[in-house]
């Protein structure tokens, strides 16, 4: 009988630890469902810099080690640019690819964090589940949205995952030999995959293992070999080094101490914030929460309790303020609000990992065994800071739900703004893409022969009706309604596309400019989906609910005198183009 309970009470044990991890990966699932229904195939910006302009050097048969070594802003993106070959090479350039493999990267993170709070002396399994729940939810956390739709944001999310790799190397048992060439691995490939992966030669020093017996000749000989392999790394990394024109000066330490320091509040409290919750207010708390995490560690440590227990935590915190100190010396010229920028957040997330590691460790290490009111203390505090967690995760999720639906809105401007990059060679917003356009039309065309970019560019033959003038129309594809030019010279439109035949709304909305003498040229490409309830009313036809579009767009050509707005609803499963009635005159 008594064989049966236990029996009975672990298979409780595992049912609850199984459930408990299911809903703790919830985070990473609900990103996931937010990726897949959201991403588009469209490289945008930095993108087109690497790896586009190597796949467009190596279809040209001009690509060299050289270039694959090449600075990209300041970082010399040598190992990003073999993993982005080794994709293209199954299907073409496609930039989901690279969002999956980001997502696969931020999963091996959270298994890393796993494996380094169940190494922790004194650890539970209920505390370092609880950790590894919050941990998983800021790794996963709707601000990282963006990041997860735009793939490259990976290289820099690899390096702190590096450093949590390192973390977890040090603190096992295996060789001291293994360790020092598992740690110059990896620091080398960081160094040579973003900028601040160079830090990873201070921090990731080898350690031995507690139980090992390495001589310490030994261990001379291979901390020289590290650094030397360190420094050779370094100092190749800035042979024909060179700082962007555009990026402004180094702020100066103790010039701008200040607005440097006004900068790092800002960086780090952008994680959270929300209509709910001010940036500036959550950096300051977070950071005092740190500064009060840290002291307590050095002091346990010099107390003589185990340091290994707060290692990894200062390790990865370490390099959270570092990267933000360099990036606020960098970019502080860019103005005190550049903080807030959502890429900086894929650096960011490591100082709240820290920052929840270091109280799981104060927990294993003195509150756990401390008295009942110690411990009463801590958990019923650590309680508020979790429902204070949950209160700003909620409302950062309901402002990045708006950000992520505008944000796909945009992607999907920006794919149509390219198909049609042949029939409309000068859409200005082509620059929204790749902002040297000469540069994009040309890789966009040698990419597209190669059969490397896979877009499904329109035909010719639909290219080539749409830079007709469109003939009168009776109204049955759709209207252009209205049409006006504000002060800074930008085009306003709004209108609604129609396809009879197939009893639907057009794809999309191709519109154009005629001047006095009749001389059509198409301008931009719009989307229909806008909601028009009026017309689908009118028409007794719900299908029209979506039929309507507007947008703005700054002309290529100039504009000083009045136009007349054109335009052509599109059928993109046909290939065919039908004109849309109204041909409203704009004047500046």
């Amino acid at each position: 009988m008594n064989m049966i309970d236990r029996v009975r009470k672990i298979s409780w044990r595992h049912i609850a630890v199984l459930l408990f991890a299911i809903v703790c990966s919830l985070p990473a699932l609900l990103m996931w469902h937010w990726i897949s229904r959201n991403w588009v195939p469209i490289p945008t910006w930095d993108e087109w810099h690497t790896p586009g302009s190597q796949f467009a050097s190596w279809c040209a048969g001009t690509l060299t080690i050289s270039e694959l070594f090449s600075l990209h802003n300041e970082s010399r993106k040598f190992f990003p640019r073999l993993l982005y070959f080794t994709l293209a090479a199954f299907g073409g350039w496609d930039v989901r690819k690279e969002m999956r493999v980001m997502f696969v990267l931020v999963c091996t993170l959270c298994v890393l964090l796993q494996f380094l709070l169940r190494r922790t002396p004194g650890a539970t399994l209920p505390s370092s589940l609880l950790t590894w729940g919050l941990m998983v939810s800021l790794c996963f956390a709707p601000v990282q949205v963006e990041n997860f739709l735009y793939g490259i944001q990976g290289e820099p999310l690899f390096i702190g995952t590096a450093v949590v790799a390192v973390a977890a190397l040090n603190l096992s048992g295996i060789s001291f030999r293994t360790k020092v060439l598992c740690n110059a691995l990896l620091a080398f490939t960081a160094t040579y995959t973003f900028a601040n992966g160079m830090l990873l030669w201070a921090l990731a020093w080898p350690l031995t293992a507690t139980n090992e017996y390495t001589s310490c000749r030994r261990r001379i000989w291979w901390y020289v070999a590290y650094a030397s392999a360190g420094i050779i790394s370094i100092g190749c990394y800035f042979i024909g080094y060179h700082r962007p024109s555009y990026h402004p000066e180094l702020a100066s330490i103790i010039g701008s101490f200040g607005q440097l320091f006004h900068y790092f509040i800002l960086w780090v409290g952008r994680y959270f914030a929300s209509d709910f919750a001010d940036p500036l207010i959550l950096g300051i708390i977070a950071l005092l929460l740190f500064a009060g995490a840290v002291g307590f560690s050095f002091d346990a440590i010099r107390r003589g309790r185990e340091w290994r227990i707060f290692y990894p935590w200062l390790l990865v915190g370490a390099y959270a303020c570092a990267t933000g100190i360099i990036t606020a010396i960098g970019r502080l010229g860019f103005g005190v609000q550049q903080a807030l920028d959502a890429r900086y957040v894929a650096f960011s997330l490591f100082f709240y990992i820290a920052l929840v590691g270091l109280y799981f460790a104060v927990y294993c290490s003195r509150i756990r065994t401390g008295s009942v009111a110690l411990r009463s203390s801590f958990l019923t505090n650590m309680v508020w800071m979790i429902a204070l967690l949950a209160l700003l995760w909620a409302a950062s999720y309901k402002k990045n739900l708006a950000v992520l639906a505008e944000n796909h809105r945009y992607r999907v401007h920006l794919l149509h703004t390219l198909e049609w990059i042949n029939a409309i060679p000068d859409n200005p917003d082509l620059a929204l893409i790749f902002p040297y356009v000469g540069g994009l039309k040309e890789w966009a065309a040698i990419l597209d022969k190669c059969r490397i970019l896979r877009v499904p560019f329109v035909h010719e033959a639909l290219a080539t009706a749409v830079q007709q003038s469109p003939p009168p129309s009776d109204g049955s594809f759709g209207r252009i309604e209205t049409c006006n030019i504000d002060a800074k010279g930008t085009l306003h439109a709004t209108g609604w596309a129609w396809l009879p035949e197939r009893n639907r709304r057009a794809d999309c909305v191709v519109v154009g400019s005629a001047d006095t003498e009749g001389t059509f040229k198409p301008v931009t490409v719009f989307e229909t989906g806008v909601a028009r309830r009026e017309l689908a009313k009118a028409q007794r036809n719900p299908y029209f609910f979506g039929a309507g579009f507007e947008g703005t767009v700054k002309p290529a050509h100039a504009l000083n005198a009045e136009l007349i707005l054109k335009g052509w609803a599109i059928d993109l499963r046909t290939q065919k183009a039908w004109p849309l009635a109204g041909q409203p005159v704009c004047k500046p």
